[in-house]
């Protein structure tokens, strides 16, 4: 037996290992939703990153009240995959205040294949969702609305930068706007990650100011998208 164990030891020495598990970086924004000044919610965007392979995980909960009511809730989750920079996968459901959407997308040889509630058609290929986490969306000329799972069409203009609270102590942020189907207003801090948003909703302005972005590193999840 001991001849045994001493040669399964010089085998291990002696023989190649294995492939190392892939790392993965998560990086978690976590920001606080205002309406006309005042805290509605939270919208959580969870970013892991190993190699080619992202996932993004997205999850907002809103709620308006008045006195001791709740005059509109909303709320919405949605999960993308990426390889090398391209959207192959994305699964998302929203409930506005009762109206219940989804939206399901799969990467296909001539685009990105789209079944939601706005219908079933084929988008162009590099088609990005309307997550707002990439700054690299500034680039593109149409969006996949993560509720309807329409197309949108939008314009980005610089606005320049300014300073603004961001994970608890104020931050040179570059502001941008958004026009066209969408009207908004960006912002993307020195490091390109998703940092401010602001909107007009239902006659009031909606204000997102990011409270914190974790960082942690561990091992890779290699499951392929749904």
């Amino acid at each position: 037996m001991r001849r045994i164990f001493a040669f399964a030891a010089f085998l291990a020495l002696i023989l190649p290992a294995g492939p190392a598990p892939a790392r993965s970086d998560t990086r978690v924004l976590e920001f606080e939703v205002r309406r006309g000044g005042a805290p509605i919610g939270t919208h959580r965007v969870a970013i892991r990153e190993a190699g080619p392979r992202t996932e993004v995980e997205i999850e907002i909960d809103l709620a308006v009240r008045f006195a001791f009511l709740t005059v509109y809730r909303y709320t919405h989750r949605s999960r993308e995959s990426w390889e090398a920079g391209r959207l192959v996968a994305l699964d998302a459901t929203t409930d506005d205040n009762g109206e219940r959407t989804r939206v399901s997308a799969r990467a296909a040889a001539d685009g990105l294949a789209v079944d939601g509630s706005g219908g079933r058609y084929v988008a162009p290929p590099g088609v990005a969702p309307t997550s707002y986490w990439r700054r690299e969306k500034l680039e593109r000329t149409h969006l996949l609305d993560t509720q309807s799972g329409k197309l949108v069409a939008v314009a980005n203009a610089a606005l320049g930068s300014r300073a603004v609270p961001v994970d608890g102590a104020d931050a040179p942020v570059d502001f941008y706007r958004v026009s066209g189907d969408l009207e908004a207003e960006l912002g993307y801090a020195a490091d390109g990650s998703w940092a401010a948003l602001a909107f007009e909703a239902r006659g009031a302005r909606i204000d997102y100011r990011r409270v914190s972005a974790l960082s942690q590193t561990g091992l890779a999840n290699t499951t392929s998208p749904r």
